[in-house]
């Protein structure tokens, strides 16, 4: 039996299409006015909303304002977007908010006013920049953390936290209009609450999870259900962590056959440990109070995970950036989670797929892809001044990197980056959305993934054809048409092994001393044009 696997790497021709550039120094401008905060979604056919606050005189210093991206990255509504608001009376900065997109694409938006009252606004957009609840939004009260959820039959859910301390739930039709007679209050005792996530069950039934606030940010997270008519079902909310996370922090969460999943990190004592947690809907945890922990050996410190899901699949993927005990230093972790036991499959100890000191850490999302999870890499010291640059790196099953390269380039300007986004893959596309400072002020910009390659690189998939006539062991003898190709060999982490050599050294090499495992072959021909092979050498 041949002790060699070779298949081509079926991977598509990139070109660079309207306004998605192939300059990763440039990258898409998104609009033209200064921002410094924003936040970007996919909507179904691969566009992008970007929701931004443009900053504006005093006294109104904000307005908010919609851009959409086409798949191919052309601004569709112009290169200043669209006005959401002026209305919304605001001081010099910004507080939480929210946005999220329905079944129909269409956009909601959550936000607060922070000019004296704390107004509470939903807004709902379509593609084409209409505001379809009215020229001023819907006014829910007053309040912060505004949150909404699209139901599958129309309308939406929008709880807010309320000047009484107590979130409120509400239930609203298409038009915009009340449901139920009054809001419903999210009680725990005499505690405050703040909801962080809302799901919609099969039956119609939401599943909340919110915050019992403590002293300053620090919470508790519990979970309630409510019936259709906004209801509580259990008779009392359960708690699903007793670590303390925060209320004025971004929790993901996914609904999975009627189980919520929640991922988040919370702090016991001086460390943040980083979990996932299955709710049934029936209020019963099978993983414990906590949930499954994403690393058992408690090395180091573990913040700011995200995490990924692919339909039908039976595991979820989570990352994490890991920190030493100063938080001074950062790196990359990985892990991934069996649905229903909540085993980690990727050891106690978690993945490292870039040290603790390397300064990669994992930003704006996590994909699963055909063959496996998509992530944002930030790289550098992230103080809010050095400048840092984002890379993307495609992985497989096991966690070995796809692309030998490891990491390609997707914003490489050598500027601070921020409010970074990436939206969910659409037909192969995710698009990476940030906040950067190239000249003059802060501006958004934008750069999409397709097919599992960044925008701008060379052709792939090229007509170059190479037959293997000897097993990957100690030579690797290959025929080809071509006399001027060249071939450069890269292991599964994206080292360069074999410098771009002709094809006579290519045979001339020994490979003896080499590790068995994947490395990844890439002929180029004398055009430029390449083509990768994926060896295995056992």
């Amino acid at each position: 039996m041949r002790n060699i696997i070779i298949y081509t790497a079926m991977l598509w021709a990139i070109i660079a299409q309207a306004q998605w550039t192939s300059d990763t120094e440039v990258n898409t401008l998104v609009v033209d006015q200064t921002s410094s905060d924003m936040k970007a979604i996919g909507a179904s056919d691969g566009s992008t909303y970007v929701v931004f606050w443009q900053s504006v005189g005093a006294p109104q210093n904000y307005e908010l304002r919609l851009q959409v991206l086409n798949p191919m990255g052309e601004q569709m509504l112009g290169p200043e977007g669209v006005l959401v608001s002026d209305d919304l009376p605001m001081s010099t900065y910004t507080v939480l908010w929210n946005v999220v997109v329905d079944q129909e694409d269409n956009l909601y938006i959550g936000a607060t006013g922070t000019g004296g009252g704390d107004p509470a606004f939903v807004f709902k957009m379509d593609l084409e920049g209409n505001r379809l609840w009215g020229p001023t939004g819907l006014s829910v009260g007053s309040g912060n953390v505004v949150r909404v959820l699209p139901l599958s039959q129309g309308g939406a859910v929008v709880s807010w936290w309320s000047a009484t301390g107590v979130a409120q739930i509400q239930k609203f039709d298409n038009n915009g209009q009340a449901v139920w007679a009054s809001s419903k209050p999210v009680v725990l005792g005499s505690s405050n609450t703040v909801v962080g996530n809302l799901f919609e069950l099969s039956s119609g039934d939401l599943l909340v999870v919110f915050h019992q606030t403590l002293t300053g940010i620090n919470s508790f997270l519990h979970a309630q259900r409510f019936d259709v008519n906004g209801d509580p079902v259990w008779a009392a909310p359960i708690q699903i962590s007793n670590e303390a996370t925060a209320f004025n922090r971004d929790y993901s969460g996914m609904l999975i056959q009627d189980k919520v999943y929640m991922g988040y990190y919370a702090s016991a004592g001086t460390r943040f440990d980083t979990y996932l947690q299955c709710i049934e809907s029936d209020g019963t945890l099978p993983w414990g109070i906590n949930g499954s922990s994403f690393d058992t050996t408690q090395s180091f410190y573990e913040m700011g995970p995200h995490m990924g899901y692919k339909s039908g699949a039976e595991q979820i993927w989570m990352s994490s950036t890991y920190t030493n005990t100063s938080q001074s230093t950062k790196g990359t972790y990985l892990q991934k989670f069996d649905l229903l036991t909540g085993q980690r499959m990727l050891g106690d100890g978690a993945y490292e797929l870039y040290s603790v000191g390397s300064e990669f850490v994992p930003v704006g999302g996590l994909n699963v892809m055909d063959q496996g999870p998509l992530l944002l890499i930030k790289r550098g010291v992230d103080n809010g001044a050095s400048p840092t640059t984002l890379g993307a790196t495609y992985l497989d099953e096991n966690a070995q990197p796809i692309w030998p390269e490891g990491l390609r380039d997707v914003a490489t300007f050598q500027a601070n980056k921020s409010r970074i986004q990436l939206t969910e893959a659409v037909n192969n596309q995710s698009v990476s959305v940030f906040v950067e400072q190239k000249s003059g002020s802060p501006k958004i910009y934008a750069q999409n993934i397709v097919d599992g390659q960044v925008m701008g690189f060379s052709e792939h998939g090229a007509p170059i054809s190479l037959t293997f006539i000897s097993p990957f062991c100690q030579r690797l003898h290959v025929q080809s048409s071509d006399p001027e190709i060249e071939f450069e060999i890269f292991d599964v982490r994206g080292g360069l092994m074999l410098p771009r050599s002709s094809i006579e050294a290519l045979e001339s090499f020994s490979f003896e001393t080499w590790p068995v495992g994947l490395y990844v072959l890439r002929a180029t021909n004398s055009s430029g044009a390449d083509r990768l092979y994926r060896l295995i050498k056992k």
